[in-house]
């Protein structure tokens, strides 16, 4: 498999095809990421166009100094940003984070209608209590738990010591823990 350095070098060189390759390779973690930090789909798509695009126009300016994937994440994370700022709502959704957090447990793993509806149930609880944390602790949550990337990657993404984004998760999750039992008594 040919390294993304090596698209980047050939879609700065003028390949189109190149960079084609390279949005085939991240369109998925990139609509992810956004789906995650705006909350629905059709931000989440305009959101992952306007990064390829932002990409597309900033290419030149990727130093090799780190992954390209994590570069890219950053970009992503500036254009929701920008979303984020403009829209007059701020809902989000994240559902896949309450797997993380295993507070969503089934027995014997077997769900049934009744887990089901509960596990929908706790989901939206779970999102309410997320949206109530501060902007950059819901940025490491959906970036740790959700995007499973190393304290190292979010880091680099986020331009600040990894010893703030460790910093940034525990006081998320402390944060979080009694805004789930206010939800879930209410």
């Amino acid at each position: 498999m040919i390294p993304d350095e090596l698209w980047v070098k050939k879609a700065v060189e003028g390949d189109l095809n190149a960079f084609d390759e390279i949005m085939k390779r991240h369109q998925a973690k990139i609509y992810n990421l956004a789906y995650r930090l705006l909350g629905n789909a059709e931000d989440a798509d305009d959101a992952t166009q306007e990064t390829f695009i932002e990409a597309y126009k900033s290419l030149k300016s990727f130093q090799y100094k780190s992954k390209f994937s994590t570069w890219l994440y950053r970009v992503a994370l500036n254009t929701c940003h920008q979303q984020i700022r403009k829209a007059e709502s701020r809902k989000r959704t994240l559902t896949a984070f309450a797997d993380n957090f295993k507070i969503l447990n089934s027995e014997n793993g077997m769900e049934t209608p009744d887990s089901i509806v509960l596990k929908k149930e706790q989901e939206k609880l779970l999102q309410a209590a997320i949206d109530k944390l501060p902007e950059k602790q819901k940025q490491v949550i959906v970036l740790f738990y959700v995007q499973n990337l190393k304290y190292r990657e979010i880091a680099k993404i986020l331009g600040c010591p990894e010893g703030t984004v460790a910093s940034r998760l525990n006081t998320a999750i402390r944060n979080l823990e009694p805004k789930l039992k206010d939800l879930m008594h209410n």
